[in-house]
């Protein structure tokens, strides 16, 4: 079992989308819609949507949205919060590694870190092929990550997250035989504890450019950030905006 398999349940979810996070999404959309050139009524695919926290602020601003994603808990959330809003939304549970659409999107979103999950390479190349696939002639993808070499530089051992209910524990390793960020969460609610951990595959922005080339996949500007900041070493994120050449 791969660990994205064990990793992803509510405990998480309440962990990485806290009200905090939700409202980050919320500011950021706008940016998003600008950075992805995106006209009114755009039809677009939030690939890994979790409980919905682009999907569902881009569907209140009028785009036609489908969230795939392979959570099921996160998608029943995503459910319930878009009908609470009244917006219709189409969440379903898939492997981004087979997106069964073809030609159907105007842009495709795969935004914080869900991206370098599996542990065999060519696995990442084919979720870009996948992207490839979905998207319409000439639509746009927006992939949004951390970046490796801040990472690297900035790589804290072990970090104490506090979140409402929880405390967590996060012991960190750089694996750079292998290119991947090594976690262990230690999650502690009250006498509660669980343990979780998570082996991200991170690539440079060389390896990035050459595995959207290979997936028919043209890349128009790299930032630091959703909001076309300039990419540097110091820019702890990394944004690639491509198209679809053909």
């Amino acid at each position: 079992m791969e660990w994205w398999q064990s990793f992803f349940d509510e405990t998480t979810g309440q962990i990485m989308f806290d009200e905090e996070a939700w409202q980050r999404a919320e500011q950021s959309c706008d940016a998003l819609v600008s950075l992805l050139g995106l006209q009114p009524g755009a039809k677009i695919l939030d690939l890994a949507c979790g409980p919905g926290r682009f999907a569902i602020p881009l569907a209140k601003r009028g785009f036609r949205v489908v969230g795939l994603d392979i959570c099921d808990v996160y998608l029943e959330q995503a459910r319930v919060k878009a009908q609470e809003q009244g917006l219709q939304i189409e969440f379903i549970h898939g492997d981004m590694r087979s997106i069964p659409f073809e030609r159907e999107f105007d842009a495709v979103i795969n935004l914080f870190t869900s991206f370098g999950y599996f542990e065999r390479e060519e696995d990442h190349l084919q979720v870009l092929k996948e992207v490839h696939k979905s998207l319409k002639p000439g639509g746009r993808f927006l992939l949004e990550l951390q970046n490796r070499d801040w990472l690297i530089k900035h790589l804290q051992a072990r970090d104490w997250v506090e979140r409402p209910g929880f405390l967590v524990l996060d012991e960190r390793k750089f694996n750079f035989a292998r290119n991947r960020i090594e976690s262990r969460w230690i999650v502690l609610k009250g006498a509660e504890r669980k343990e979780y951990t998570l082996s991200l595959r991170v690539f440079t922005l060389a390896e990035l450019l050459e595995l959207f080339a290979q997936a028919g996949l043209k890349v128009l500007g790299y930032y630091g950030g959703l909001r076309g900041e300039p990419w540097s070493l110091e820019a702890n994120r990394l944004a690639l905006l491509a198209e679809r050449a053909s």
